[in-house]
């Protein structure tokens, strides 16, 4: 999802603070929560567009779910709800992510298979995209029973497709 010009606004001017008070890592935690919070549970989204509640109920239902908030995601909230933003509290997380993920080099791999990965086959990728970046890397296990088995390798805009039935289509290419 794009986010709004002004998530992007709160999330540098969040991001600036949290790297001068080196809480730059607590507050991703923070945002962290809040995405997947918003992922999870579609009644958080809901909550937080309803404008039949209240900003003060909203406020303290947010600082409610995660106890460990930092003082500086606590300030972010309020100051969204004294603006009435409050309804791209996600967008901001999104933002801040993608600043903290790009300050901090880190990517994203994706390794879809058939079956769950094993945490050995895991350590094994991150050991091997560790050898040609320099970046840390988060691996995602997507289960698509379609590839038959084998797997496809999603990383940094590339993709190595090992999957058998990537190899059944070659042989039947050749084929005909």
């Amino acid at each position: 999802m794009k986010e709004s010009r002004a998530a992007i606004r709160y999330a540098k001017a969040i991001f600036s603070l949290a790297n001068e008070n080196d809480m730059s890592s607590r507050v991703y935690e923070d945002m962290l929560f809040y995405i997947n919070l918003s992922s999870n549970e579609k009644s958080f989204s809901e909550m937080l567009a309803n404008s039949v509640i209240n900003t003060k109920s909203k406020h303290d239902i947010i600082l409610s779910l995660n106890n460990n908030t930092s003082v500086l995601s606590k300030n972010l909230i309020g100051l969204l709800i004294s603006n009435k933003r409050l309804s791209i509290l996600v967008d901001v997380c999104n933002a801040y992510k993608s600043l903290y993920e790009t300050a901090n080099d880190m990517t994203k791999a994706v390794v879809v298979t058939a079956v769950p990965i094993t945490n050995s086959i895991k350590e094994a990728a991150l050991t091997k995209i560790s050898s040609i970046s320099s970046k840390k890397v988060e691996i995602n296990n997507v289960i698509d029973k379609n590839i038959l088995g084998g797997f496809i390798l999603r990383y940094d805009g590339k993709e190595y497709n090992a999957s058998l039935s990537n190899k059944l289509q070659k042989i039947k290419k050749e084929l005909i």
